[in-house]
């Protein structure tokens, strides 16, 4: 990792963007009096890393759709499949309280169906 300054970036900017645009292994930590204020990340890995912090419970995903710039969750769960990296999946109490409220829905949808098709003469 390349350490430089906040004016260093100004002056090689450039020359900074090659660096980790060429080689993934690269990053820059931009400091500014002497306190890490920013970093430089090639953009594959630093997708890559960003998506993997989501699907891992690190990054919420309102942030990771943020820090990549995309509006629709569809878009977030395409750019995983794409990186190979497996979709969150919720917590086991959570699929249980999404299953029985799915469930409540499905049986006031199909009651009435089943009562007109009780009181049809047959």
């Amino acid at each position: 990792m390349q350490v430089v300054t906040a004016t260093e970036v100004k002056n090689q900017l450039g020359e900074l963007f090659d660096a980790v645009e060429k080689d993934a292994g690269n990053s820059v930590l931009i400091e500014r009096n002497r306190r890490p204020a920013a970093m430089l990340l090639n953009a594959q890995l630093a997708e890559r890393a960003i998506l993997g912090a989501y699907a891992h419970g690190v990054l919420p995903r309102a942030v990771a759709m943020q820090q990549l710039g995309l509006d629709w969750y569809g878009d977030l769960l395409q750019r995983m499949n794409t990186q190979g990296i497996d979709r969150p999946s919720a917590p086991e109490a959570d699929m249980e309280v999404m299953r029985r409220s799915a469930d409540d829905v499905f049986a006031h949808v199909d009651a009435p169906k089943l009562r007109a098709s009780r009181t049809r003469p047959g």
